[in-house]
């Protein structure tokens, strides 16, 4: 519980507006009684204002003393202070605009479920992550070169088969129980990647453990999505990439231990033991979706009846899944052992360069995750699919000063691709289809992706180089920014069940 108090002299209209119930983006009052305000909508588990307004020769002194407890676990460190600021300032008087405050207000349920969800991200980001940053040092190990870890990073995108089964489960059995199962399986994985004795041991265990990571992505999206007020589902998806960015942060920030032994690289995998804790305590907080919850007793009561599929709509995002992973896996996954053999990098000096040039994707993520919600994820879409592919030809080609600017920019833009294209496989198909799909799209990209490891290791070593192999791929991405611009939908501001009519069927 927080409680603190706020004091300040102000004219008398000032005075009448702060002792005046409130309402923002962020949370709205009622009056309980004379100077004192309680939570109608809002982001806590309890909240009250109360307001004592002290007559002096020309001003009012007030005093406003908030007590509250923020619905968010873990994360309420973090929002201390901005919510302490925004509730100090938030009288209209000063019309101040909280900025990082979502479009729609969030209820404490929705805040504590996209809280926890968030937290999930952070462990699929790490998982994720592990066999791209370790694959270079392993290879070394193993004594193997681009081609073989081009093959590795394709053959391991074969464990999206068991992603496929496990959304598509979710869709009957409930996407909590599903979400935690691979949470744990994940883990257990990459735990037992560390101690794998060749480079195929290691693609078998990363296999099962990417197909697990993949299905946690998409179960958190589609949890998030069935949660989130209508006119945020992209704000939400944009915390959530922010998440799973600082997940895969983990591994580069502990990327100096490769350099400590040939085998150093081992360590990173051993380091998901430290989220098995995490996992249980996720399991203790989080709820199941109410929509799904909703589905399953609508789909009894019309006697099993499945929700139909909008054809068109799998193909356009299939193939905006296929031709956007075809280029970005390859671009993300060999950016080190480019860094290593073209540029010359240490594992210190990689670490720190992936650091200092992604780390300003946060502001990509956080301009594109609330101008989609407000102006519509197609333009934005369109700008980060576009322009953050030939920048990221462009860091692929030049070399010094100009590689780690271009590199920043490059990702900056990029990362509007998720909160704007992420929304659109939970919102274009019903609550009992999402899983389902959402695990055919990700067999698809990753069916893209495998191909564009295996072009681009091959390119590589033919061109010796990856600048000429990315500025082929290139052509992939580019036809994305067609297909969204002619074929795909609006979504903004819209009810999922306004989207998929099925649903409230």
């Amino acid at each position: 519980m927080t409680l603190f108090r706020h004091k300040r002299s102000v004219g008398s209209e000032e005075a009448e507006q702060i002792n005046c119930a409130r309402s923002n983006s962020l949370f709205k009052e009622y009056e309980v009684g004379p100077g004192i305000f309680k939570l109608a909508e809002g982001p806590f588990i309890s909240y009250q204002r109360t307001v004592d307004i002290d007559m002096q020769t020309s001003d009012f002194e007030v005093t406003e003393t908030f007590s509250y407890k923020i619905s968010a676990p873990f994360w309420h460190y973090l929002l201390h202070f901005p919510m302490k600021r925004a509730l100090k300032n938030s009288n209209s008087s000063k019309n101040f605009n909280i900025w990082w405050a979502p479009p729609n207000r969030f209820d404490a349920l929705t805040s504590r479920t996209v809280s926890l969800l968030c937290v999930a991200a952070i462990v699929t980001g790490f998982l994720g992550a592990l066999i791209g940053q370790t694959a270079t040092f392993a290879a070394e190990e193993f004594g193997a070169g681009d081609r073989a870890q081009g093959i590795l990073l394709a053959t391991v995108r074969i464990g999206v088969l068991l992603t496929v089964f496990i959304t598509a489960l979710a869709d009957n059995r409930g996407r909590k129980k599903l979400l935690e199962f691979s949470l744990y399986g994940g883990c257990c994985l990459a735990v037992l990647s560390a101690v794998a004795p060749n480079l195929w041991a290691l693609g078998i265990t990363q296999s099962f453990a990417r197909g697990f990571a993949t299905s946690i992505s998409i179960l958190i999206g589609i949890m998030a999505a069935e949660a989130a007020p209508k006119g945020s589902r992209a704000y939400i998806a944009g915390l959530l990439t922010l998440s799973a960015g600082l997940g895969a942060g983990i591994p580069v920030w502990i990327l100096f231990l490769a350099d400590l032994h040939l085998k150093g690289w081992r360590l990173l995998f051993a380091t998901a033991l430290i989220f098995f804790p995490v996992i249980r305590w996720i399991h203790l907080h989080l709820e199941e979706s109410k929509r799904f919850i909703n589905h399953i007793e609508n789909h009894k009561f019309n006697n099993g009846r499945k929700q139909k599929v909008i054809v068109k709509r799998v193909l356009f995002l299939a193939s905006v899944a296929f031709l956007l992973f075809l280029f970005v896996s390859p671009a993300s996954q060999f950016r080190n052992e480019f860094l290593r053999d073209e540029r010359d990098f240490s594992a210190a000096k990689i670490s720190l360069f992936l650091l200092t040039a992604y780390t300003p994707q946060i502001i990509g993520v956080a301009i594109a995750s609330k101008v989609s919600d407000l102006k519509g994820r197609k333009p934005v879409a369109m700008i980060a699919v576009g322009i953050g592919t030939i920048l990221t030809v462009g860091s692929y080609s030049i070399a010094g000063f100009g590689m780690w600017l271009i590199t920043m920019f490059a990702g900056i833009i990029s990362a509007g691709a998720g909160p704007s294209l992420g929304v659109y496989s939970a919102e274009m198909f019903g609550t009992g289809r999402r899983g389902q799909i959402s695990g055919f799209l990700s067999l698809t990209a990753v069916t893209g992706s495998a191909l564009g490891l295996l072009i681009c290791g091959d390119l590589s070593e033919r061109f010796n180089s990856f600048g000429e192999a990315f500025t082929l791929l290139a052509i992939g991405p580019l036809l994305v920014v067609l297909i969204v611009y002619f074929f795909f939908p609006e979504s903004a501001n819209q009810e999922l069940e306004d989207l998929n009519p099925d649903d409230s069927s």
